[in-house]
């Protein structure tokens, strides 16, 4: 694969993961009505809404901000990988190990998590709560994967493995109807099982199963929890998950009452940086 080739694939990957996308909801949706399955349709259209802007504005920030930012590393780089199988799987593991990183900071870190929050809101699974996603993902979320050139791969190589990682991210929300438990697979790869975990508020289910396609890191850093028990959806917080507006802005509302109200400096320090908790858990909705 030379220069160009690579060029035209990544204009292919970056088309595909919104079609592909766009066309498994459509399809989930008429299926799950054929089948009469109860699904909200204010929890669907506060995703899509959610979705447009969320991966509207990373792809913007991508092509324009951080594109560019992959390349400054990339003329840094310690060494050139090449074009080769081998930057492809080293691209493949560091990508699926920064997003566990990503992924667990933005349930750790409090002011992280305010944009994160976005997506746990809805208390469906289906393929629409994929894309739930906060409008300002694009401020934090590509910061943990624009440095990888620096290891000698190319930023076309990061950003088309990028477009697997997210179509995979998809697929894993799929509606339970459709995909049960698979067995030694959810061992080993993030499953539709394994993710549903991820999106309980059961107490067991809580800050589990961090991974987008590897299993491993969950793994490696005990935060891997097997689905023994029906997953509640949403999060602890009182959110109308129906609400555009209020899932986008109700844990920064939280955020700020928590800050204002702190005595010192320290303290506002350690709300922003340690995990959620205070007036997120227990403040009546607004």
């Amino acid at each position: 694969m030379n220069s160009e080739d690579l060029a035209r694939a990544l204009d292919v990957s970056m088309w595909a993961t919104y079609v592909i996308s766009l066309t498994v909801i459509v399809l989930e949706f008429v299926v799950l009505r054929r089948m009469r399955e109860r699904i909200s349709g204010r929890e669907g259209y506060a995703s899509i809404y959610s979705g447009l802007f969320a991966f509207g504005g990373i792809a913007v920030a991508n092509r324009i901000v951080f594109l560019g930012l992959m390349y400054v590393a990339w003329s840094y780089r310690f060494f050139d990988l090449g074009l080769g199988l081998t930057p492809w799987v080293i691209a493949f593991v560091v990508y699926d190990l920064m997003f566990y990183v990503a992924h667990r900071a933005g349930h750790r870190i409090r002011l992280l998590w305010c944009f994160h929050s976005v997506h746990h809101t809805s208390e469906e699974m289906r393929l629409t709560t994929a894309i739930r996603g906060s409008a300002f993902d694009f401020v934090y979320l590509p910061w943990f994967f624009i440095w990888i050139p620096i290891l000698g791969i190319h930023p076309s190589v990061v950003l088309i493995v990028e477009a697997f990682g997210r179509l995979w991210g998809v697929a894993t929300h799929i509606h339970p109807r459709f995909v049960g438990r698979l067995g030694w697979l959810d061992r080993w790869i993030v499953t539709p099982s394994v993710h549903r975990v991820h999106h309980g508020r059961n107490a067991l289910y809580l800050d589990r199963n961090y991974g987008e396609v590897l299993v491993i890191w969950d793994h490696l850093f005990n935060s891997y929890q097997v689905e023994n028990e029906a997953p509640d959806y949403g999060v602890l917080a009182p959110v109308d998950s129906g609400s555009f507006m209020d899932i986008q802005t109700s844990a920064w509302r939280a955020l700020w009452r928590d800050v204002y109200a702190a005595q010192s400096f320290t303290q506002r320090l350690n709300i922003l940086l340690g995990p959620p908790g205070g007036s997120y858990m227990n403040h009546p909705k607004e």
